[in-house]
């Protein structure tokens, strides 16, 4: 039974004043030094003497379980190894440098158990004092002490403790662990444990150490914000092991951190009575001042200390502990969250565990500091950890910089009664019945398995305030079962949100009742929430099958949902694999997926484009990224959306797509200043039906403000300005619709004006800039003549085949312009706008286990801008969206067996599985003639001014002296793909 005790530390409770400091200025700004409290040791313990671990261990591996049989706890082992670490880095266990195309490469693996030992010196004053071993990150986990076992964990998530006080004597211990990676909980592939992210590795990472505390201490710190109130409920829980109770004061000090001028509040002194082990005491803190809140403008931290002072009439006990936590009230309000009743939207990626040098996430705080800053420099403020729990140090890293997380479970599983094993014999090999191994921990139900590793993330972790969402794990099915954690998560703590899963139910989607939010890819059969999805999914995303426009929304999908709808794996667009990466990769793992794509690629004799190949791919992946964004920012009430994934994924099938390469470094594609331009906390926005005009039209747009930052703008002036490439300014203006709230999307005014004046075909930039303000947003917007003169000269002929005329007009020296039809190329592929979803091969497989056409898996394609082919068709060096309907309207055409260096002029690139040398227009002497081909069906698009100025553009281009081809293409060749 648990004994509480509730007191308000208020002045009118006190019995001794501590420290009193001024009041904090003004709410913190982020552009100035900020203070950052020195590093304390590891969960905030204080007066725990600890004795470091980490160094030389003696190690063992046991491939038939046979160490607890011959008590190898007993028994000096014969190999050593490095901790923390794992067998990976200490290059222990099979050496198989494998070489798999779907994931990175392990070059050592190991998947069993494994011993490691140490000898360690207790000093005398240690005794009487209670002891523990503490494993910050492990797997499942045995323990002895000398000959003594002293017990078993098996959290993925959470720190590991073992009590040793009554084993461990003065002098020399031997310290054995039996750590065994082959026994998992029944968690499925989930990327804390999974060979395609993290790998499933064997060791101990993070800290490692003995901590002795006296036989009186504080077990654990909980704190609970009342921000309403400007005070905190603090529950602290008392461990004591003397059997007697204790008396004794416990004083409380509570200062203000990471803010630009730190404030001391008062100190409060608390007489205690009668503590037993186990009881808490339950208590407010009134700050008295007003204390700085927590949000991702102002990520402010408070350092609370709490004293025990005790004693049991015979011995004297002291211990303090020390915990941050942040003033926030994050919480649901309908279709919204809110923190501290502003409005969130969450500008989120995904987090898959992809950390390939050591082969799981850092443990240090200034690596997590380093990332969480330079994606915020990217505009991301939310975080999600896919199946997996981060280590503390993130926790503390995102409370310090201001971002929301939402980890998960370590779960990919829905069977709530799975164990990890069933089978009798497998549970005697690996829990002899001479282990006295707790039943709540050993080959647990799902169930109780997930509710183990929640209570312990809730004791952990609980207190930081970025911890602001969690679930069960990812693409779960439904069950009372899952219902029944949630409901109880929610009674455990109500420090955050909570949520069956993510995208659970996506087959069939429907809202899990209970739920405080809902992470989901469409709320229903064609109900989407993102832009793109894979070739199998009931009905595809609009960027790359609804005409272009920047008025697409999710207004209509979300309009029923009456929680906050977070937008699930947004983007999975990929990007042609850089191979300038692979010498980066010197750790744990090697990307012999990316050495097997390069030589394809140079198989197919295409290796000196990659470059070109990365550049141009990324450069339309970041724009279709862009779509995704700012379709979420348009819709009213979305909670906001997840990426997969700004940085790429290496594992599952290899998927590149993100901007930044799995080490999170730039490939040079988007610059951060860019990316901000419309992922940030205030985008202007505006809305048009169209990108490509003609100069005889009227431009038409909406111009909305979508505003999440940190203060409204009173009366603000919203400036636009339309530019050609060359800098010259067409129109200027000014708007203005009243002060712009923050927390809303914000309808700022219409812009309007004729385009005669543009007499050519021209690229132009339509700028959106908030005076006064860094928030500026750039659309382009091209202009095309309404009438362009199509005639086509006598020596040059326009066919669809290369029928008989055509061959004559051809032998007699004549040109010709070939748009063949597109259902007589049997070597050829679909078109598409946007970079193949995810990875090719593992949808490729998705889509003909389902009997559906495979996607047509293009990543865009690279031309040079400045071919005279193009000199009136103003484009860049890759695709956009004037080329939209140019290339869903085309078939490119397969031209491997073409000489190593002949290159198409327009060039669609091809995923890293298939890698065919794609042609959208090519050229080709034939005979005594030569022959412009263009796979896109411009005959058929005389509508649209972009394929009318594009097939103007390649009248006067063939018939220039410069149209004069340099290769004459087999013609048993030209035969078979141009029948």
């Amino acid at each position: 039974m648990i004994n509480r005790i509730r007191f308000s530390l208020s002045q009118s409770l006190l019995l001794g004043v501590m420290l009193v400091a001024a009041m904090a200025g003004s709410a913190c700004q982020r552009n100035f030094k900020v203070s950052e409290a020195p590093i304390q040791p590891h969960f905030f313990q204080w007066q725990t003497a600890t004795i470091p671990l980490s160094g030389t261990w003696d190690f063992g591996l046991d491939p038939e379980h046979l160490g607890i049989k011959e008590r190898w706890f007993s028994q000096k082992l014969t190999d050593t190894v490095t901790l923390p670490g794992t067998t990976d880095e200490n290059k222990k266990g099979q050496f198989i440098d494998e070489r798999v195309d779907d994931r990175l490469s392990r070059v050592w693996f190991w998947k069993g158990a494994a011993w490691y030992q140490k000898e360690v010196e207790i000093p005398a004053d240690w005794i009487g004092k209670r002891i523990q071993l503490f494993l910050e990150r492990t797997k499942d986990t045995h323990v002895w002490v000398n000959d003594t076992y002293v017990g078993y964990e098996n959290t993925l998530s959470g720190p590991q403790f073992f009590d040793l006080t009554a084993a461990a004597k003065e002098g020399t211990n031997r310290l054995s662990l039996l750590i065994d990676n082959s026994i998992l909980p029944p968690v499925g592939p989930a990327h804390a444990i999974d060979e395609r992210t993290q790998t499933n590795w064997n060791g101990v990472v993070g800290r490692l150490e003995l901590q002795a505390t006296d036989p009186v201490w504080i077990d654990q710190v909980q704190t609970y914000p009342d921000v309403a109130n400007n005070r905190v409920k603090v529950v602290a829980t008392i461990g004591n092991i003397t059997s007697n109770p204790v008396n004794g004061t416990m004083e409380v000090q509570a200062e203000s951190w990471n803010v630009r001028d730190p404030v001391t509040f008062k100190g409060y002194k608390q007489e205690l009575v009668q503590l037993v082990d186990g009881q808490t005491l339950e208590f407010f803190y009134d700050f008295g001042t007003l204390a700085p809140r927590w949000d991702e403008f102002d990520p402010a931290l408070i350092r609370l200390t709490i004293s025990l002072s005790v004693t049991d009439g015979i011995s004297s006990y002291r211990h303090s502990m020390v915990t941050d936590f942040g003033m926030r009230e994050f919480v649901q309000k309908g279709k919204h969250l809110l923190i501290n009743g502003d409005r969130v939207f969450l500008r989120g990626r995904i987090d898959c565990a992809n950390y390939p040098l050591t082969g799981y996430a850092p443990m240090d705080r200034e690596s997590w500091l380093g990332m969480f800053r330079l994606l915020k420099a990217y505009g991301i403020n939310h975080w999600r950890f896919h199946t997996w729990f981060p280590p503390k140090e993130a926790l503390v890293a995102a409370d310090m910089v201001g971002v929301y997380l939402q980890p998960e479970l370590p779960n990919k599983r829905s069977g709530m009664d799975l164990r990890s094993m069933d089978d009798e014999e497998a549970m005697k090999v690996h829990n002899p019945d001479y282990l006295a191994i707790s039943g709540s921990k050993f080959n647990m139900t799902l169930k109780d398995y997930l509710h183990k590793e929640a209570e312990l993330i809730f004791r952990y972790f609980g207190n930081h305030p970025s911890f602001t969402l969690f679930t069960l794990g990812n693409e779960l099915g439904r069950n009372p079962s899952m219902f029944e954690l949630v409901a109880g998560f929610k009674e455990m703590d109500s420090r955050r949100l909570y949520a069956q899963g993510s995208n659970n139910m996506h087959w069939e989607p429907s809202f899990a009742e209970g739920d405080d939010f809902w992470v989901i890819s469409r709320t229903d059969t064609n109900l989407h929430v993102r832009g793109a999805n894979f070739h199998g999914a009931v009905s595809s995303g609009h960027v790359d099958n609804l005409p272009p426009s920047t008025l697409i929304d999710y207004d209509h999908s979300i309009g029923h949902v009456e929680v906050p709808v977070i937008a699930h794996e947004t983007g999975a667009y990929q990007v042609s694999p850089d191979f300038s990466e692979i010498p980066k990769f010197t750790g744990v793992t090697r990307a012999r997926n990316f050495e097997l794509f390069e030589q394809r690629l140079k198989d197919a004799q295409m290796y000196d484009q990659y470059p070109a190949f990365v550049a141009a791919s990324g450069k339309l992946a970041a724009i279709c990224y862009r779509e995704e964004v700012e379709a979420a920012l348009r819709t009213s009430d979305l909670a906001g959306f997840q990426l997969l994934d700004i940085m790429d994924f290496p594992g599952q099938g290899t998927a590149p797509v993100g901007i930044l390469n799995v080490f999170m470094e730039s490939k040079g594609l988007i610059e951060p200043e860019e990316w901000r331009r419309f992922c940030s906390e205030v985008v202007p926005l505006l809305k048009m039906e169209k990108y490509t005009w003609t100069n005889e039209e009227t431009f038409s747009a909406q111009v909305d403000v979508a505003h999440y930052g940190k203060s409204d703008f009173l009366n603000p002036t919203l400036i636009w300005e339309l530019k050609d490439r060359k800098g010259k300014t067409y129109r200027i203006g000014k708007l203005q619709n009243g002060d712009i709230r923050k927390g809303m999307l914000h309808e700022v005014g219409k812009i309007s004006f004729p385009l005669n004046e543009i007499l050519v075909a021209e690229k132009l930039t339509l700028t959106l800039s908030i005076e006064g303000t860094s928030y500026s947003n750039k659309y382009d917007v091209w202009v095309y003549p309404e009438s362009v003169d199509l005639k086509v000269p006598d020596e040059t002929l326009v066919s669809r085949r290369l029928d008989a005329k055509t061959m004559q007009h051809l032998e007699s020296g004549g040109k010709v312009i070939l748009f063949p039809e597109h259902d007589r190329l049997p070597y050829s592929i679909r078109g598409a706008f946007q970079t193949d979803y995810w990875s090719y091969p593992m949808f490729l497989r998705s889509a003909l286990n389902q009997g559906k056409e495979p996607a047509p898996g293009s990543l865009g394609f690279v031309c040079d801008p400045d071919s005279p082919l193009l000199a009136n068709f103003p484009t860049e060096f890759h695709s956009n969206w004037q080329w939209w309907h140019l290339v869903k309207n085309a078939r490119p055409i397969i031209l491997d067996n073409t000489p190593a260096d002949y290159r198409p002029l327009v060039q669609t690139i091809d995923n890293f599985a298939r890698n065919h040398k794609l042609g959208m227009i090519f050229e080709t002497k034939m005979g005594k003639g030569s022959v412009l081909v263009c796979a896109i069906d411009i005959p058929n698009l005389q509508h649209l001014p972009e394929a009318r100025q594009l097939y103007y553009s390649l009248i006067q281009y063939v018939n220039s002296p410069v149209f004069s081809p340099q290769f004459a293409l087999d013609t048993s060749l030209i035969a078979q793909i141009l029948p």
